[in-house]
Order: structure tokens, then C-alpha cells, then sequence
């Protein structure tokens, strides 16, 4: 995996402490549990406060206290919520002093680890609300890792899927949800639930046996799943190609059964 940043071109393979150390500082992680995420031991403020420190990114404890009351304020925490421990707080309001905590060093890019799964519903559409708020505000560019389809339609850009540790295609939003070209993404797509109960586009159903990811199978890791599997399926791994509309497929056959349908 390589991290570009500006004009230098990180390879986060093969990267030395110092490397990893100024990487940290331009990139930061949002985690999937807010319960789990925050020392209990320790305020909001330390909590928040502590990449800076620990980074060496504020002379005094001032300019600290500062930049946590700055970030603290764009996540939607009141001042007097500075002085508590986490306990304190409801699943919606631990995620957003994660979120502060990511971002008071600046990051230029931050990797989103399902950061609403563990939420309500309701709580989920707040927390997702205040991210693109801050991602306008702030030039941020988000790696949203989600399995819940409707999550990715409302935040996401661009969208990636991945079957087995694979890339299997890539596209716009957009373009994705409304024309999907690989075999898997079409059924991820048939299971979002509907409300008409007499719609036809019924979720497909995916027989055959899963693979292990420890011991997955040659040539496509989807074929052992796929209902237009074909010999080259099982032989040969296909690489992502390259169509008009933005997309990147790795099938065989997507654009045969594009010209079926």
C-alpha cells in the first residue's frame, strides 16, 4: 500500500519509525465500538488531547486546551463534557468524542472502521451528518469501510467492493447502485430490503459452497458462488478492467451478460 503524500510517495510495506511516525500524523482511524474505543480511565479532554501530545504537535499545555476546545466544538461536544469520563456518555455521543479524537491532529485522510454499525439507527443518520459536515469543512478525504448498503449510498463518493479480500469492482456511487456489473455486487444490491412487498427484483440467492479466506479457491474467489461460472472462471483469476462509464470490473464475462440483459 502506498500513501501519497503531496510529492512524496509513501510505501507503507517497508517504512522505517520516523516514516511511520510523521505517516500518523497526516492519517487517522475512527474505530467501530465507542465503548471499546475510549480508555475509561482518562477525561474527554485527555482523551482527545492525547495524538497531540503524544505526536508533539502543541508547545503548551494552552495551545493544547485550545485545540481541543476547537475540535470538540466541530464534533458537537459541549465544553463542560471535556471535564467527564466516558461512562458518562450515550453509544452517539462516545462515537463523536472518537471522531474529535481523530481529527484534532489534522489528518488529511481517515479510515472510518464501520463507525456507525454499533449505533441506533436514528443516532447512526447524526453521527453520519456530522462527518460530511466536517469532511467539507476540513478537505477530508474518508476510507468508509461499511457492509450496510444504504450507509455507503449516503456518504460515499466512490465505492469499492471487495469479495474475499478482492477487489471485484469499482465505480460512482451513482453509476454503481444504478448499473452493477459484477455477479456479486448485483446480489448485494437484489438484498436491500424494499417496501413494496409485490416488487419483483426479488434478493438473488447465492448457492454453492463459501470459500475459506485462509485457503480460497483459483481462478475467481467468487466462482464457487457465482450462477455464471464458467471453466476460465476456475482457472484463471480475472483482473480489473477499465469502462466508460468510470467503472472497474474483474469478472470474465461482465460485459457478455451486460449485452444479455
Amino acid at each position: 500500500m502506498q500513501y501519497n503524500d503531496g510529492e512524496v510517495q509513501i510505501d507503507l510495506t517497508n517504512v522505517d519509525k520516523k516514516g511511520l511516525k510523521e505517516y500518523r500524523k497526516r492519517a487517522q482511524l475512527i474505530f467501530q465500538d465507542p465503548y471499546a474505543a475510549l480508555s475509561p480511565r482518562m477525561t474527554v479532554r485527555d482523551i482527545i488531547a492525547e495524538p497531540l501530545e503524544v505526536m508533539g504537535l502543541t508547545k503548551t499545555r494552552e495551545e493544547t486546551d485550545a485545540r481541543v476546545r476547537e475540535i470538540a466544538e466541530k464534533c458537537r461536544l459541549n465544553l463542560e463534557h471535556l471535564r467527564r469520563f466516558p461512562h458518562a456518555f450515550s453509544g452517539g455521543q462516545r462515537q463523536r468524542i472518537s471522531i474529535a479524537r481523530a481529527l484534532v491532529s489534522n489528518p488529511q485522510f481517515v479510515v472510518a472502521d464501520e463507525s456507525v454499525a454499533a449505533l441506533d439507527v436514528s443516532i447512526q443518520a447524526d453521527v453520519l451528518n456530522l462527518l460530511k459536515e466536517i469532511q467539507q469543512e476540513m478537505g477530508l478525504t474518508f476510507l468508509f469501510i461499511s457492509h450496510d448498503l444504504s450507509v455507503v449510498a449516503h456518504i460515499c463518493d466512490h465505492v469499492a467492493v471487495m469479495y474475499l479480500g478482492r477487489l471485484v469492482e469499482t465505480a460512482p456511487t451513482r453509476e454503481l447502485f444504478a448499473n452493477p456489473r459484477h455477479p456479486y455486487t448485483k446480489a448485494l444490491l437484489s438484498a436491500i430490503p424494499s417496501l413494496d412487498p409485490d416488487d419483483p427484483n426479488k434478493a438473488q440467492k447465492l448457492e454453492g459452497e463459501i470459500p475459506s479466506p485462509t485457503n480460497p479457491p483459483p481462478g475467481c474467489k467468487f466462482q464457487t458462488r457465482c450462477p455464471n461460472a464458467i471453466d476460465v472462471c476456475r482457472v484463471e483469476e480475472p483482473k480489473l478492467e477499465h469502462s466508460a462509464t468510470g467503472h472497474e470490473v474483474a469478472c470474465h464475462r461482465w460485459q457478455e451478460l451486460m449485452d444479455d440483459m
